[in-house]
């Protein structure tokens, strides 16, 4: 059943809601103003959010009832195992993911020199608590999916609303703070400083060569 769902699914979201969601959004700003690139991403996170929708627990009950109970018990590892399938495509295909990643790295390592550790604790506080936040925010969103998928009702109704709702929330978060131009002013310094620190390496051994004799060969006596 869950097979033969998933393609009428796609199709209701692909044909259906994301027509309606350009209308509204026409109706609202201008897709001119609003830039090219957030349309896309908007898009994206509706399409994924109805997706996700369709693969949790939640929506599986409130389809069938407890008529699928009987059913369950018996292939619960066939409806959970196609239900996240879907889910793992939704986590993929939400906006700006890998690019989340590239500019928002994760925490730095704290440094505390000798002489002024408090200001250096003050200067880095901030940083690596944000750092932190978007490690949390990279991480968690996919969790959250995926026990959306897991827990639900009857048991855990409330559980699988607040892990999806906190879901969608956080992929939207990442989709609006990455930007592709920033992502690439972080690969093209990532890039320079790779080539700063190769060049340095370079000269160093180039120097060490240079001063380096080449050791005089034995003598030998004649016997």
């Amino acid at each position: 059943m869950t097979a033969l769902l998933r393609p009428l699914i796609r199709l209701l979201v692909g044909f259906i809601a994301i027509p309606i969601f350009r209308l509204c959004l026409r109706r609202v700003l201008s897709i001119d103003r609003l830039g090219a690139e957030l349309t896309k991403d908007l898009e994206q996170w509706v399409r994924g959010s109805l997706l996700l929708l369709f693969a949790t627990d939640n929506f599986e009950y409130a389809l069938f009832g407890s008529h699928i109970d009987n059913w369950k018990h018996q292939y619960i590892w066939l409806s959970l195992g196609l239900r996240l399938l879907l889910a793992m495509g939704v986590i993929e295909s939400m906006p700006d993911q890998a690019l989340f990643s590239i500019i928002h790295p994760g925490p730095e390592r704290l440094l505390f020199p000798k002489g002024r550790r408090i200001q250096a604790a003050r200067e880095q506080f901030w940083p690596f608590c944000k750092g932190i936040f978007f490690r949390h925010l990279d991480r968690s969103s996919s969790v959250f999916a995926i026990m959306a998928v897991i827990f639900g009702a009857p048991d855990h109704r409330i559980v699988g609303w607040v892990c999806y709702t906190l879901a969608i929330i956080q992929f939207l978060i990442i989709g609006l703070v990455s930007s592709r131009d920033k992502a690439l002013d972080v690969l093209r310094d990532f890039d320079r400083q790779v080539k700063i620190r190769r060049d340095e390496l370079v000269d160093r051994d180039r120097e060490f060569i240079e001063d380096d004799e080449p050791p005089s060969p034995p003598m030998y006596r004649g016997v």
